[in-house]
């Protein structure tokens, strides 16, 4: 599960600044102003990094695939379904995406009592999580929405819950976005995490 995450440019992040200008730049000024930052919530709008050769395209969109006929979303895709599920599997060709961020929340539940951690991988300040996109018609208007890619936890991230993001180092981006994926590059993606730093939110 992956309920919540950091897009955060209080702290002068290049990459976060690059998205934001980027989007402005292709967008329009408002389009960035309604980029979330700081916690973002299912159902925003955030930045998302789309497929494009060679350089990547910065574009906009809301978080959640929409349910016919029901109130809830549709938030994250499980990396050993995304291969046997028509909703995501349509996506794995060329609706691969990439969710900027600077940390990810989980609460670890003790007793009776719940802490809440950011957490993100070791020295890392900026990466992304691995995410699918998928267009519907809603309200009359075509909108692209995506789904953030979840992996069983590794041996850290199971001291707080059983799944966590699949997380993307910077260096790994294009492995995502530009490779046909199966079931091998994604334990490839997942091994490069390494350790991750955990800090009460």
């Amino acid at each position: 599960m992956c309920g919540r995450y950091s897009f955060d440019d209080l702290h002068e992040i290049y990459e976060v600044r690059s998205i934001i200008e980027d989007v402005a730049s292709r967008l329009g000024k408002d389009a960035a102003a309604g980029v979330k930052r700081g916690e973002v919530f299912p159902s925003e709008t955030a930045a998302v990094v789309t497929q494009a050769s060679p350089a990547l395209s910065c574009n906009v969109m809301s978080w959640g695939y929409p349910l016919s006929g029901k109130s809830r979303l549709i938030i994250n895709a499980k990396s050993e379904n995304i291969f046997s599920l028509e909703i995501f599997r349509k996506s794995l060709g060329n609706k691969k995406c990439l969710i900027p961020c600077t940390g990810f929340y989980e609460w670890k539940h003790e007793g009776g009592n719940k802490t809440k951690y950011i957490i993100k991988p070791h020295g890392e300040d900026f990466f992304y999580l691995a995410g699918l996109y998928g267009s519907y018609f809603i309200e009359g208007e075509k909108k692209d929405r995506f789904v953030i890619v979840t992996a069983p936890a590794n041996e850290q991230m199971k001291e707080v819950h059983n799944r966590m993001p699949l997380l993307v180092l910077k260096n790994a981006a294009g492995d995502w976005l530009h490779n046909k994926i199966d079931s091998t590059d994604i334990k490839k993606i997942y091994d490069m995490t390494g350790d991750l730093d955990f800090n009460e939110a």
